[in-house]
């Protein structure tokens, strides 16, 4: 995918960012246009240990929001 208009275009907490992106990329090298992910084993299975961890964390604390909502109504 490449950039049909010579902006970065990614959203950015003062609006949408206005660098060019890397070449060939639809993305500014700070929103990832260099990125090319993990290519090990190893490293693939570190970000997918990462990515269970993360979830279990935000549905921990989703449970706990519930249960805290139920016991004050």
């Amino acid at each position: 995918m490449t950039s049909k208009t010579g902006i970065c275009g990614a959203k950015t907490k003062d609006g949408v960012c206005m660098n060019a992106p890397v070449q060939g990329k639809a993305r500014c090298r700070l929103h990832g246009g260099l990125s090319t992910g993990a290519k090990t084993p190893e490293g693939r299975r570190r970000i997918s240990e990462a990515n269970v961890a993360a979830w279990a964390e935000r549905n921990r604390l989703i449970e706990l929001a519930r249960s805290l909502e139920q016991a004050a109504s």
